[in-house]
């Protein structure tokens, strides 16, 4: 089994886009084409905890009686916890961090 074929086998990543995994895989200098037992199962692991990542932004999807929704905590947690296991744990702690803008001051004059 390839890199590729694995980590498109984790439950929820079925639907990842090919071109993004390109790009994670790049990032972490893995070959998608390479055979499993050939790369470090650690970074095969980072690879699959990024893609979570990245893919809790993937909008929901509704057509007539379909509906496509994503449980974007499971992705989260589960990137949180490989993150964490395999030696990344200032990611897994900036995951899921929500920015707030303050209310500003305007007023009313055009």
């Amino acid at each position: 089994m390839t890199v590729q074929e694995t980590i498109l086998s984790y439950p929820g990543l079925a639907d990842f886009p090919q071109g993004y995994l390109t790009v994670i895989l790049a990032s972490r200098s893995l070959n998608g084409a390479a055979e499993l037992e050939t790369v470090d199962i650690k970074t095969v692991s980072l690879v699959i905890a990024d893609a979570l990542a990245a893919f809790v932004n993937t909008p929901n999807f509704t057509e007539n009686k379909l509906s496509v929704s994503y449980q974007r905590e499971y992705f989260l947690n589960t990137a949180r916890q490989l993150y964490r296991e395999n030696g990344e744990p200032a990611k897994a702690n900036n995951l899921g961090k929500k920015i707030t803008v303050p209310f500003g001051k305007s007023n009313n004059r055009w």
